[in-house]
This record gives structure tokens, sequence and C-alpha cells, in this order.
């Protein structure tokens, strides 16, 4: 529905919609924020000692929910139950396959956080633009490749191969900040 006018959204004349009423890109989208739950509730699975099953399945219905309903508040909760599903079922990392599996899960985490925000950011029927996308993509690279420096350094620390280089964890905040005002003044929209 559109708030200004309460009717529905009409797309464009010659694009293309599914059944559901959602543009092509808008259903990628929310087929991505669906895949990227299930692949972070089946890693958090494969992690944990113990996996809790019926956790998991009321999981995956949320997030079914929140692929349907982005703009809900089931796309917020979904990602705070992913994350504490992780929290609450994983022990902290020991080996490297541990620690490898928590960087999948925090890009995964990622990954849904980004597809429910941009699937919630157009209504169902808006195809998303080619430009947006784009920059989308650019950004969550940034992100994802910024969350790397900071997981390499806590998977060392953790093994504690480095016990008491603190100097070390400075430098890789300050480094990730300066990655970040960097990135936020390359994804400034240029101004006439």
């Amino acid at each position: 529905m559109s708030a200004s006018a309460g009717t529905p959204h009409q797309p464009r004349a010659g694009s293309r919609t599914s059944i559901l009423g959602l543009s092509a890109s808008q259903a990628a989208v929310r087929g991505v924020l669906l895949g990227a739950s299930v692949a972070l509730v089946a890693t958090t699975l494969v992690a944990a000692p113990d996996g809790l099953l019926p956790a998991a399945i009321l999981l995956v219905a949320l997030a079914s929910w929140a692929a349907w309903r982005p703009e809900s508040a089931a796309a917020s909760a979904l990602v705070a139950a992913l994350a504490l599903f992780w929290v609450g079922t994983v022990p902290v990392p020991a080996t490297t396959q541990g620690w490898l599996l928590l960087l999948v899960a925090a890009w995964l985490l990622l990954l849904v956080h980004l597809a429910a925000a941009l699937a919630a950011s157009l209504p169902p029927g808006a195809p998303v633009p080619a430009r947006s996308l784009r920059r989308w993509s650019r950004r969550t690279a940034v992100v994802a490749a910024g969350t790397v420096p900071l997981w390499a350094l806590s998977s060392t620390a953790g093994r504690e191969v480095v016990a008491g280089q603190v100097s070390l964890t400075y430098a890789a905040i300050a480094a990730v900040a300066i990655l970040a005002l960097a990135v936020w003044l390359l994804s400034r929209d240029p101004r006439p």
C-alpha cells in the first residue's frame, strides 16, 4: 500500500511481477533473506554441540514471515533471534574450523540484515533500481571485508598465540574506523 494514497502499489507498465505481486528483483532479495537465514540456522546447528532443532524450526518459520513482510518487526526480531541462537548454542571457538564457522555466521547475519533492509526500503511491486543494488552490494562487500581483520585478530587472540598484545587490538580498531570513514566518503552521492 502506498502510505500517501492508501492504494496498492501499481508496478510500471511492462515490469514483471510474480504471483505474489513482487517484482522479480524484490522476490530475489527476499529469497536471499530467506536463504541466508536458513543457511545461518544450518551453520549454527553444525557448529553447536547439541543443536536445538525446535528452535531451528521456529527460526525458519520466522525467516519465512520476515521474507514475506520485511517492513514488519519480524525482520528485526529475526536478526536478534539468529544472533541469540548462535550465542546460546555455539561455544567459543577453539579450533580453526570453529573460527571459520564464526566468520561464515557473521557474513550470513550481515546478509540477512541487509536483505531485509533493502526489501523493506521499497514497495513490494517496485523493482530494485540497479544503482541502488550496486551501492548496497559495494557497501556489503566493504563491511564483509572489514570483518575479516577483526575476525583474524580475535581468532589469533582467542588461541592465545599473541596474548597481551593490546596494541594489535587498537591497531585493528583504528584500521576499521579508517576503513569505515573511507567507505562513507566514497559512497556519498556526488553533488552537482
